[in-house]
């Protein structure tokens, strides 16, 4: 039994991932989440083939383990009377909606929390509450594109590149929201008072570039000046995207190291930042059957490395940072010696003799893969759950290991509006009432 967050009640009017990807985790540290959706369903009930997946689909399925099902219609006011009864006995209010929605709705934190002073509410929007973007909408690929995150990469044709599979800033914003409420449970556990807390994507694209968002005073301002001129005429000059970025690497590189007069490296393809400066001991690799990582990325594993495999680099006592122009340019032929050397074997084989030697490595797994991973199952990583309407299916287990209080699979996403006698029969609608509010089509 999941018993960290015993005891708290959470109610989830959240849709899509960055609210429900919250709501999930509190639900695999033991909390109950009660998922308040619409008569049709929450949005991420449409993100795929209903028909195929039974009223599911694999993003609900995915976002919703853990949870029940109160579906209510909060356009109706006794929908909203429904809510402010369970809000009198919850701990949790979780919603993502577009700002103004909850006002709307009146299941904003003003009006919730005169019924219960000790909720604590959490408003997950794209840009915040405040300042100038607040009454922006967005996703996940909007604040990819706000935050500067996607400035950082190129397409083939040199454009700044969206997000791939993984949503990356909405998972993010997740797991902030998570952790900002169960701050704010330890908070009224110590003060007995509630509070609203507020995230939003745009401010977790910024938190993913910590490094990249660094800005020294005395060293960059000089740059950032520059950097700005060339941002207001780059395009009505005919810049590509990639031009523009690598630009402000090579900024960056003449300042770091002046004494160089080498070239920023442009790859074939113009997938950046990953290959723009070749280093050829932290970088993927293809194999006789496959790809593999390699990380070296002090002397001693260099040496380890080199030895490992059967090649000669004399300059592998070389920082990463201190890397002059002679070395700079014999690197990048060593890269292609270690390449063309890991090709004459499999994944397997290099695994073995690079772990052998003690060299950081690791295969390019695909979703395939990791369903029968020895590490993956060793975590807890693959969950078998359990659909009402589908049955048994795989998910990601939970990515916190607790030593006193681990977190078990528990229950696989529900379908619509499975659990909403039940819960209202919990608390105090009797047989008659639900009856009369499911022929209103107030609840379904």
């Amino acid at each position: 039994m999941n018993t960290l967050l015993s005891g708290v009640t959470v109610l989830d009017f959240s849709e899509y991932i960055a609210g429900p990807y919250c709501g999930f985790l509190l639900a695999d540290m033991g909390a109950r989440v009660i998922k308040i959706e619409p008569p049709d369903g929450a949005e991420e009930r449409r993100m795929g083939s209903v028909k195929r997946y039974r009223g599911n689909t694999r993003m609900s399925l995915a976002m919703n383990r853990g949870k029940e099902s109160l579906s209510v219609d909060l356009q109706q006011p006794a929908g909203r009377e429904i809510i402010y009864k369970l809000v009198e006995k919850a701990d949790v209010v979780v919603q993502n909606f577009v700002p103004g929605a909850a006002e709307k709705l009146g299941i904003d934190y003003e009006t919730l929390s005169r019924i219960n002073k000790r909720i604590v509410f959490l408003s997950s929007t794209a840009f915040g509450e405040v300042g100038p973007y607040r009454k922006r909408k967005g996703f996940d690929i909007i604040a990819h594109a706000a935050s500067g995150v996607m400035s950082n990469y190129a397409d083939e044709d040199g454009a700044p590149r969206g997000p791939g599979g993984i949503a990356y800033i909405d998972i993010g914003t997740g797991m902030l929201n998570a952790l900002g409420i169960v701050s704010a449970l330890y908070h009224r556990n110590v003060s007995g008072e509630g509070q609203k807390i507020e995230t939003s994507l745009f401010s977790t694209g910024l938190a993913l570039q910590t490094m990249g968002m660094l800005h020294i005073d005395s060293l960059d301002a000089q740059q950032h000046e520059e950097e700005k001129q060339i941002l207001k005429t780059a395009l009505g000059e005919g810049k590509k995207h990639t031009q523009i970025i690598d630009q402000f690497a090579e900024m960056r590189l003449r300042r770091d190291l002046p004494e160089t007069v080498r070239p920023i490296e442009v790859p074939d393809c113009l997938h950046r930042p990953t290959d723009r400066q070749v280093y050829p001991y932290y970088r993927v690799y293809p194999t006789a059957d496959g790809y593999l990582s390699i990380a070296a990325l002090n002397h001693k594993l260099r040496d380890k490395f080199c030895e490992a495999i059967g090649v000669v680099d004399e300059n592998t006592h070389i920082s990463t940072g201190d890397v002059p122009d002679e070395v700079y340019f014999k690197q990048k032929l060593m890269m292609k010696t270690i390449e063309s050397r890991l090709k004459q074997h499999g994944n397997a084989h290099w695994m073995q003799v690079l772990e052998a030697a003690g060299v950081p490595c690791g295969p390019v797994n695909y979703r395939a893969d990791l369903y029968t991973d020895p590490q993956a199952q060793a975590l807890g990583l693959v969950w078998e759950l359990e659909n009402r309407d589908l049955g048994p299916y795989k998910a990601s287990g939970h990515p916190i290991r607790f030593e006193k209080t681990p977190v078990l699979p528990g229950k696989g996403a529900p379908s619509l509006g499975e659990h909403t006698e039940a819960v209202l029969q919990e608390f105090g609608f009797n047989a008659d009432q639900v009856a009369r509010l499911k022929a209103d089509r107030a609840i379904r």
